[in-house]
């Protein structure tokens, strides 16, 4: 409390005494006055302008973002380098395979490998191991993909051949490629029904799986299948195993649509020898034709036009192709009948008057008394009847005269008798019939 009344009675003179006194501050005072101003201000807080704060927080993130550029991720204290090996892409592989060009591709996919400065004294390099490894998908024929550990994949020397001798990446894109071509197919082209023996070359995989492309598959190593529909199949060949983990080819069948062959012959009821034949075609897809008369002759006309020297069985084939060279064929046996018949009625009445020989006329058997057979274009006959017990009843060798009903001017029993008749016609056809008559017994 002292010390507080000796301060305020000092403070009392002073003021007293200076009162009325004249001070004249220096020339620099202004400017010394003006920066410690600006410098109290730029050391304030102030959202409006920049300060301390900003300038503070930008050197701290120009900083760290310096730090994050130079400072590589899992670096250890041992000093490492990042050395750029460049592998070639499988593409350009494939092809300095095929040329036997043992250089390496200047272009192609690049690998970070990590190396140690081990072995400095030796002044050599030993890169770690690589840790990537081929894998063919089943996308492609070859894709990289899929990272293997370390310790399962020998270092990589020249990007080539994998430390120790063991084969590396060449020998994988060999793998690959020899996927693009190990189908053999026994034919990719042809005609419905088509009948293809699928073989490989490939020992790289365990199992497989062929897919046909019309539904069907297979699990065969060498399948066998029929492709009965026209149409272009993608067969596709799936190969598993340990050498090609998925391993992918294909090939591609293509099925041929057939022909419909089909033909008339007019006029309908030809006699032949002795008509000219047309033969009308109504193929659909088809652009040749092969003709076939069945005589001997043949023909390579749409339509045509023909004449039988001689009566005969004849076979009629056509052989129609499309423009692929598919056939198809139609065949017609017998294909002409003469327009001449022989045929014989299946029951009649005996005269009871008593025999009459069996000559006939239309008008003279009104009442059926004789068996007959209505003809046409008859030149040789031979008619034999005979009884139920094989005894022959009658015989003749004139078409215009048939069986009365009576054998050595007696009636014979009624019942069934067995006819049979041989013959030619006068173009030559001949002819052999046979069946049974029913004789009936008259009121």
């Amino acid at each position: 409390m002292k010390e507080e009344q000796e301060d305020k009675v000092l403070s009392e003179l002073f003021r007293h005494k200076l009162e009325n006194a004249e001070v004249i501050p220096s020339p620099g005072l202004g400017k010394m006055l003006i920066r410690r101003v600006a410098w109290r201000e730029f050391l304030r807080f102030n959202p409006a302008r920049f300060n301390a704060w900003y300038a503070g927080s930008a050197a701290v993130a120009g900083a760290a973002l310096v730090l994050i550029l130079t400072t590589s991720p899992g670096k250890d204290n041992d000093p490492e380098s990042s050395t750029i090996i460049t592998r070639p892409s499988a593409t350009e592989a494939l092809n300095e395979n095929a040329r036997g060009n043992d250089a390496a591709p200047e272009t192609g996919e690049s690998v970070n490998v990590r190396s140690s400065q081990k072995n400095a004294g030796a002044g050599a390099e030993k890169p770690a191991a690589m840790t990537e490894a081929h894998e063919v998908s089943g996308d492609g024929p070859e894709k990289i993909k899929g990272v293997l550990p370390s310790a399962e994949v020998p270092p990589v020397t020249d990007g080539k051949m994998l430390a120790g001798g063991t084969p590396g990446m060449n020998k994988l894109q060999k793998t690959a490629r020899k996927a693009d071509n190990i189908i053999n197919a026994s034919v990719t082209e042809g005609c419905a029904p088509l009948k293809v023996l699928f073989t490989t070359r490939s020992l790289l995989f365990d199992s497989c799986r062929w897919s046909f492309g019309d539904g069907g598959y297979s699990f065969e190593k060498d399948p066998e299948w029929i492709f009965d529909v026209e149409g272009e199949y993608e067969v596709i060949l799936r190969g598993y195993g340990e050498a090609a983990r998925q391993s992918f080819s294909s090939v591609m069948i293509k099925v041929h649509p057939n022909p419909v062959a089909r033909f008339e012959i007019a006029p309908e009821n030809a006699v032949i020898p002795g008509d000219e034949i047309t033969f009308l075609n109504y193929s659909t897809d088809a652009s040749e034709y092969r003709w076939d008369f069945g005589d001997g002759n043949s023909s390579d006309q749409f339509e045509p036009k023909y004449s039988y020297n001689r009566y005969g069985n004849y076979t009629v084939r056509l052989i129609a192709y499309s423009v692929f060279g598919c056939p198809d064929s139609l065949v017609v046996q017998n294909a002409f009948g003469s327009g001449y018949y022989v045929r014989f009625p299946n029951a009649f009445i005996p005269n009871p008057n008593g025999p009459s020989g069996g000559f006939y006329t239309n008008r003279s058997d009104e009442d059926s008394f004789v068996f007959h057979p209505v003809h046409s274009g008859v030149a040789e006959y031979q008619l034999r009847i005979f009884s139920r017990r094989g005894m022959l009843v009658f015989e003749s060798s004139d078409v215009n005269t048939g069986w009365d009903g009576y054998y050595k001017g007696q009636s014979v029993e009624p019942g069934v008798y067995v006819w049979k008749v041989r013959g030619n016609y006068i173009n030559g056809e001949p002819f052999t019939l046979m069946g049974d008559v029913t004789l009936l017994k008259g009121q």
